[in-house]
Order: C-alpha cells, then structure tokens, then sequence
C-alpha cells in the first residue's frame, strides 16, 4: 500500500535524528544521542561529526547556502547567509563546513535592539548553536535552497540580546525545578520534564492590489483610517464557514511547504471577522514551538505573495470588526508520557501539586503575564469584547475548583459524563468534564492551559519564557517548604490547600466581559494594566526582577536593556503611526475632499449643499488637527532620541483619534471615482 502524499514529504526539509543516523558515524550518533536525551552540552568531537553531516545532506538536498538564524529583540527573524564555498592552500575551490561554522557565527550586536548594552565602537555579537532545535532547510519560489542553523544571539560581553537564550535558560530552571518536584514526590527515575507549547495563530488574508493602494497597511500593518463596512461580521456567516477555493489553494500550499519543514500544521478554519483565518500546529516543546511558530509566519507572507495576497498578523488591522491573537497552549509533560496537568492520573498528588503550583505563578507574577502580552497594538485588541480583558485571571471550572477546594476528589475518579443531544439517532459521544471560558485570559481547557491574551504579531518565546520562570520559581519554592516536615498524604494536603487558599483570588469561573468583574478584580487586590505604558513600571517590580535572577533566566541588565527596548519599540510605533497619518492626509484625504467639493460646487440641489457644508467642515478640521499632530510628533521624535519617559503620547494619540473620526464620518459619502483609498468594503468584501 503507498504512502499518503503527506507522509511522503513530511520533514523532507527538516534534519531530525532519523535523517542525522543515516549521515553521521553511529557510534558518533549514540554519543549525540544520549548527550541529547540527558539535557547535557555536545562535545567537540559530537559537534564536529554532526557538522559533516549536516552539510552532506544539505548539499545533497540542493543548499548551496548555510544561515544561523536567530531571533532579536524586533520580533522577527535574523539570518546571514553564507555559501559553503571555501579556498584551500593549493588555490582550489572547496566545498567546506566545519564545527566552528556550525556552533559560532559573528554578528554586530550594535545594529539590532539591545537597549543600549551595545554601542558601534563595541558592536561583536555571537550567534550560538542550539542543538535542541532541528536545523532546516529553506526553499524559495525560484527552488534556491538554504540551510538554516537555529542559534541563540548574545553580545560579546555574553548578555543575552534575543528571545531564544531567556526561552532555553527559563526551560532548563522549570525542568530543574519540577525534576526536584517530581523527586520528592518519589518519582526518582523521570529524567527530564518537557513544556510543550501549541500556538494557534491567527491572521488577516486580502488582496494585494488593495493592500498596495493603502500607505498604513504597507507601513504600520493596519488601517489607520476606515468607517464601519456595511456588513461585517453580525451574523457570523464567515467563522467556521466554507473556505472558498482561492484561499484553500493558498491553505494547501501552506500546509505543503510547512510540512516539508516538519512543522506538524493540523487545522485551519475561517474565523469570526471575513477575510480572518487561523491555523493551529501539534503541540511541541516550547523552545521548537517558538522557531515554528516564525517559520509559520514567514511561511503565510511568502505563500500570500504568491497568490497575490498579503497576510496580515497585526492584532487589530480593521477597526470595529475582531482582531488577530496567538493563543498559545501551555502543558508540562515528563520523558516517560506523563501529563503534570492531567486530572485523570492514577496518582492525584503529581495533579495537585502541579496544578496549584500554576495558579500560584499566575497568581504571583499575574503583572509579568500581563506585560509579556503588552504591545501598541495589543492594546486596540484587548478589553474590547473579542479578546480577553486586560485584568489577569485563571478559570480552572466548576469541577476542578470544587476538587481543588474540598479535596473530596483527590483520590477518587471522576466519571465522564454522556452527551445528550436528544437525537437517538446519533452516536453516544463523551462530555469533557468541564465547560470552555473564552473570556478567561488564562483557562484551564482540560490537560493544559491556554493563555489567551498574546497578540498575532508576538512571538511565542518571550510570554513562555515568563511563564517557565514563574513556575519554576514557584516549584522551587514549594520544594523548600515540603522539605521542612515528613511528607504525608495529610501534610500534602494540608500544604495545597494553604496555598490555595491564599492564592484563590486569581480564579474567575464567570463572564469576564462583564463590567462587575473589573470591580470585583480590584476588590480583590487584582490591579488592571489597561495599556502597555502601564506596563512598563512592571519591568522595575521588585519581585519580577528577583524571579529572573533567581531562576538565572535575565540578570537585571538584560532585564533593563528588554524594558529600554520594549519603551521604545512603542514610541516608535506610535510615531511611525502618527508620521504615517500625516501623509496619507496630506496626500491622500485632503486633496480628494478638493476634488469632491469642487464638484459638489457645480451642482445646486439641497442635499449636494449640506455635503459641501459637510466636507467642507472636516477639511478645516483635518488642517487644523493635522497642524497639531506635526508639531507633537516633532516632540515624541526627541523623546525617543533621549529616552525621555516623562514625555506622554496621549496628546499624539488623541489627535490621531480626532483625524479618524472626522474622516469616518464621511468617508461613505466619497464616489467610488474619487475615494482617496480602498475602503473596508472594498478590501473585505471583494
């Protein structure tokens, strides 16, 4: 029987050990291996091995290139690519690739966001070999091939300047630190504990033409302009409806070229806004999920072009209809299958001792989850009835809460109960013992959480990574405390149930669009971050900056340089933003109101006068509110040049707001001759 054409392609691309042992030395492979499985670093003689390999197969697979490629602190990728070609003694043209090409690469740190740490007159940045994610190859549309080495990025003096070097240290503390758990618990023989990561992503898909036809979609990466479209997404006919065939086309090439990776893409669907989708890959350990999860971006842009379309991740590119997430689902998993969040488990202590310990990190460090969803536009998402609230909660539902409470479950099994639909036609099919809550910013949906609030454009590397560090603080702890008396099944008992107890405040079964819930949140200590500025006194918490030097995962300046970095990404964006409305009014709104007034001056009816009063009205007040935004943005230019923290953005924000308001109320009177851009019903609905 032949193999299903998936199975035939699936990680063509992608280095996995399969392939490593069909190149390598096998005992050179063994060795690999058991370094691999035990979490320990590879040897020269191992590296050395696996870099023969490597460019064996590459090279037989058509690259001509290798890339480390790395993750900054943009929120994107990095590469350099570099030919295989070398010049030996004799003159002749070799093809080379050695240990030092594949575990050291050199860079300039100065360039790339570092918050300061780097300046030009001392810029050598190193990207390093991360062996625990699979290299890969990448294919253009021309079929240039590339081989690409994943690689952490950090300045000359060591200070970690990316988003993998945080991820990894923060993983190997939360391994230690349930390692400790797991022993004390009496399971001894557990070699390692794995956070396994599923991101669902989500993201806009138009057509391209229009998409060239509007400066803030090429620019910011979403509207900046546009009224309401007469239809939107009222009636929910796009989620979940037929995927019309132009984008299944798309959706298939994309699912092609991301399983040649070996990135296992498994759903896709329409979602609630038009022109919205979402696809959703297996879970997989945290730190390959991140590189994934950019590849899978990457993937979408380059597939879009293709098809003449154009993938949008930005958290909220139309006004008044949904925006764009990345849910991503957080479990905790050992070497030999057990699932720490599964309620199900024989033995209910590992259940109850993990389970606890997450509701104590959130609970703890709920202001460093917020902040690791923090982003300009972010803040346009969240709060607004389609995204979770801004306010950090947990809902872990009725069963487990009461089973977290009481106990009365702890060492009984919970029986499953049947679906009834009322049709006795169709087959028997089993309920999950608790209900879903997509208000919940963070929700318990069985054997895993999901963290609900991060935005599309974000990557998954620095929200895991606050996540990691937390739990493995948290576990650190609580091995601390159980250390100090015989452990028993009551004093095990006794313990969670203290900790709950003073932790419970973070669990929110209900609605939490409902406005009660604000006040009810404050009633209990929970503070609300509604913006990122808000945000940014979160990094100088002086419980956060001890969580990262405790668990070694940022010393406080890589904290510093992250916060310095994160500040002025969002001044920037709202610059860039603020410089971009400026221009498409000038060049754009303001000159088609001349052309539509002069026309509105050849007719005389009543209705023609009243729009010529009305376009007339807005004219004057695009003048004067434009006049404004330049002088505020000359002033936000030179608080981002110093850094100054004191200089508010509210004053840009807030005529930007006026310049949009005053244009959406006409903006459906234009003729369709002399629109000044494609309008929402233009981009999603033609």
């Amino acid at each position: 029987m032949k193999k299903h054409v998936i199975t035939k392609t699936f990680g063509k691309f992608v280095l996995d050990d399969n392939k490593l042992k069909k190149f390598m030395n096998i005992f050179d492979f063994y060795d690999y291996k058991k370094i691999k499985n035990e979490h320990k670093p590879l040897n020269e003689k191992i590296a050395k091995s696996i870099a023969k390999a490597m460019k064996t197969w590459a090279m037989k697979n058509g690259a001509t290139h290798f890339s480390h490629w790395f993750l900054p602190l943009t929120g994107k990728t990095a590469e350099k690519q570099t030919s295989f070609i070398e010049v030996c003694k004799s003159g002749k043209i070799i093809e080379e690739f050695n240990e030092k090409s594949l575990i050291k690469g050199e860079t300039d740190a100065s360039s790339f966001p570092n918050g300061g740490e780097r300046l030009t007159f001392e810029a050598r940045g190193y990207t390093v070999w991360d062996y625990t994610s699979p290299a890969f190859i990448k294919e253009d549309f021309s079929k240039n091939r590339t081989l690409y080495i994943p690689t952490a990025f950090c300045s000359y003096t060591g200070t970690a300047l990316d988003e993998k070097t945080p991820l990894l240290r923060s993983i190997e503390s939360l391994n230690g630190a349930s390692l400790k758990m797991l022993k004390l618990l009496g399971y001894k023989k557990i070699k390692y504990v794995n956070c396994n990561v599923g991101g669902e992503q989500e993201y806009f898909l138009i057509d391209k033409d229009k998409f060239l036809k509007r400066t803030d979609l090429k620019i910011v990466g979403r509207t900046l302009f546009g009224d309401k479209p007469i239809k939107s997404q009222e009636i929910t006919s796009h989620y979940y409806g037929m995927i019309d065939e132009l984008t299944s086309c798309f959706m298939n090439d994309v699912d092609n070229k991301l399983w040649e990776m070996g990135i296992m893409a498994k759903i896709q669907h329409n979602e609630v806004a038009p022109k919205q989708h979402e696809l959703v890959p297996i879970f997989t350990p945290a730190n390959i999920a991140s590189d994934q999860n950019q590849l899978i971006m990457e993937v979408l842009r380059e597939v879009a072009k293709k098809h003449n379309y154009v993938a949008l991740f930005g958290e909220k590119p139309f006004k008044h209809i949904n925006g764009s997430g990345k849910h991503i689902n957080w479990s905790l998993s050992t070497n030999t299958g057990i699932n720490l969040f599964d309620f199900s488990m024989p033995d209910k202590r590992l259940y109850l001792v993990f389970f606890t310990a997450m509701i104590c990190s959130v609970c703890d460090y709920y202001n460093l989850i917020r902040l690791s969803s923090a982003s300009r536009e972010n803040d346009l998402r969240l709060g607004g009835n389609e995204a979770p609230p801004t306010i950090i909660s947990m809902f872990v539902g009725n069963y487990v809460e009461s089973m977290l409470n009481s106990f009365s479950y702890a060492n009984s099994k919970h029986k499953l109960s049947v679906l009834d639909t009322g049709v006795k036609l169709l087959p028997k099919t089993i309920k999950d013992f608790c209900d879903r809550n997509r208000t919940s910013p963070f929700a318990f949906t069985g054997n895993k959480f999901e963290f609900r609030m991060v935005g599309s454009s974000q990557t998954i590397a620095w929200p895991c990574t606050c996540l990691c560090a937390a739990m493995a603080n948290t576990l650190n702890n609580f091995v601390t405390e159980l250390e100090k008396t015989p452990l028993t099944t009551e004093n095990l008992l006794t313990f969670i149930s203290k900790k709950l107890n003073t932790h419970k405040k973070i669990v929110f079964n209900g609605n939490s669009y409902d406005p009660q819930w604000q006040k009810e949140a404050e009633n209990r200590g929970l503070k609300n971050f509604k913006t990122t500025p808000d945000c940014f006194k979160i990094f100088d918490d002086k419980k956060v900056v001890e969580l990262f030097e405790k668990t070694n995962v940022l010393n406080k300046c890589e904290l510093n340089l992250r916060k310095t970095t994160f500040i002025k990404t969002y001044l920037q964006n709202v610059l860039i933003e603020g410089k971009t409305m400026f221009e498409m009014t000038h060049k754009n709104i303001i000159p088609a109101l001349f052309d539509c007034i002069n026309n509105l001056k050849q007719t005389k009816n009543k209705t023609s006068l009243e729009l010529y009063k009305k376009f007339e009205k807005t004219l004057n007040y695009l003048f004067d509110y434009n006049k404004k935004l330049s002088a505020e943005l000359n002033v936000l230019e030179d608080a981002i040049k110093n850094l100054n923290l004191t200089v508010s953005v509210n004053k840009t924000l807030d005529l930007m707001n006026k310049i949009r308001t005053a244009f959406d109320e006409i903006e459906s009177y234009f003729p369709n001759n002399l629109k000044p851009f494609p309008n929402y019903n233009d981009i999603l609905f033609e």
